[in-house]
């Protein structure tokens, strides 16, 4: 064992030696690892295969409430989900210049540490942009004119894993409950990460668009907000080289920001592949 590994192996008893002597440490592992509270809420579901699975479409969109052209853009993604339903997992990152706070009526901060990270993996990034199931990399976002063919394309992928998701929020605790499976419907070489996402949707604030006048729309719907990852922006590791038919299940108790209308959020998930970042799937489970 190398030194810095054996420092790393020091601090880690160090930090569950201090949580075992805290007097409330289920509030700490919510903070840290939101770890399902299995001895609060029962076990977690049992999951069977899913028949005849599909691969779905998860669009990221980067935008922003300074953004004028981005409402065509939106719109247009809010249309194609509308007709698709669950095949489309919308997903929408404010981030960059313009989605920064700025003075009445642009007060609202929708940036999110996630979102950050995620804006700076792009190689120049700009809104409106979008990635679709990540492919051809994390650094690769994508203007409008492509997304209908991105989407269209990924839809007719055969499905290298199967997801499923069930949550429910837990109001009188404040606490949301997630589980996530996954089965990989075929052999492969990689490892794959499961990331599980919070966004909100039917929030009105202020949104800049040039193709209206005045161009400051004051009454905004901004749907499918990031707010935050459960798992971290990068995951959790769910396989390495799975066989087909291997299956994964985690679970978690995520303490929801009250500042949130959890009747408005949707829990997504998605299994991505650490080597080349492209997503294998996606699910979505409004509250």
């Amino acid at each position: 064992m190398n030194i810095m590994k054996k420092y790393s192996w020091i601090l880690t008893i160090a930090i569950l030696s201090i949580l075992a002597s805290c007097s409330d440490t289920e509030d700490l592992i919510i903070e840290i690892n939101n770890q399902y509270l299995e001895s609060v809420y029962g076990p977690a579901p049992t999951f069977t295969s899913v028949e005849n699975p599909e691969k779905n479409a998860f669009m990221e969109e980067f935008t922003g409430h300074l953004c004028g052209f981005c409402p065509p853009a939106t719109a247009q993604a809010n249309a194609w989900d509308a007709t698709l339903g669950e095949r489309l997992v919308l997903m929408s990152i404010h981030a960059g210049t313009l989605a920064s706070v700025g003075a009445e009526p642009f007060e609202n901060d929708y940036n999110t540490e996630v979102g950050d990270i995620y804006w700076g993996q792009l190689e120049g990034g700009f809104n409106p942009s979008a990635r679709v199931n990540r492919v051809t990399g994390v650094a690769n976002a994508y203007p409008f004119a492509d997304w209908e063919t991105m989407i269209n394309e990924e839809l007719a992928e055969e499905p290298q894993a199967a997801l499923q998701l069930q949550a429910n929020y837990v109001s009188e605790d404040g606490i949301l409950n997630i589980h996530a499976h996954t089965e990989f419907l075929e052999a492969l070489p990689n490892s794959y990460n499961l990331v599980v996402y919070v966004v909100e949707s039917h929030i009105i604030s202020a949104q800049e668009d040039y193709n209206q006048d005045p161009t400051e729309i004051l009454d905004y719907e901004h749907n499918h907000v990031l707010r935050d990852a459960v798992t971290g922006a990068f995951g959790l590791p769910i396989a390495s080289a799975p066989v087909e038919g291997e299956q994964a299940l985690k679970s978690f108790s995520y303490k929801m920001n009250e500042n949130w209308n959890a009747s408005n959020c949707t829990v997504i998930a998605i299994v991505v592949d650490n080597v080349n970042g492209e997503v294998l799937n996606s699910v979505e489970f409004e509250l």
